[in-house]
């Protein structure tokens, strides 16, 4: 049985995010600028709405998260941030003084669309640890191909 690559940020059966890494865009090349794109289904929760669409996500989006995520998760300070290159999914995580983390961002349907669900909630701290596993798990099964071009 493999591991999951779905990235859960709240609650299965509340609000949250779901991204499923399903396969890699591209699985054949080896360079970065190609390589590293995931086809992504996106499951937004927020309140009353819900969104769901399909994405192409990158991995060094995803190993950007996981960085940021570990400090947030490791200091309680400052903002972890996934943000796709073509702007389909952004989200953050900061922590609050009452220990709470809040999430916000913004899900668009397509590149360029005029469709966008704005999104805020909050989750427990002790979320974090789980959130950095699986994008451990996710970054395993697709991890980092080649070298970001200068």
């Amino acid at each position: 049985m493999t591991a999951s690559t779905e990235l859960l940020i709240g609650d299965a059966g509340g609000q949250h995010v779901l991204v499923r890494a399903e396969s890699r865009h591209h699985p054949h090349l080896f360079d970065s600028s190609d390589a590293n794109c995931i086809s992504s289904e996106v499951t937004v929760v927020a309140g009353g709405m819900r969104a769901a669409f399909r994405a192409e996500l990158r991995s060094e989006e995803f190993q950007t998260f996981l960085d940021e995520a570990e400090a947030l998760n490791r200091a309680l300070d400052g903002v972890a941030t996934f943000s796709s290159m073509e702007g389909q999914l952004t989200v953050s995580l900061s922590v609050d003084s009452a220990g709470q983390v809040r999430v916000e961002g913004e899900a668009i349907d397509s590149p360029g669309s005029a469709n966008r669900l704005h999104f805020a909630f909050v989750i427990d701290q002790s979320c974090l640890p789980q959130i950095c596993r699986s994008l451990e798990v996710l970054l395993a099964a697709f991890p980092v191909v080649g070298a970001a071009e200068a």
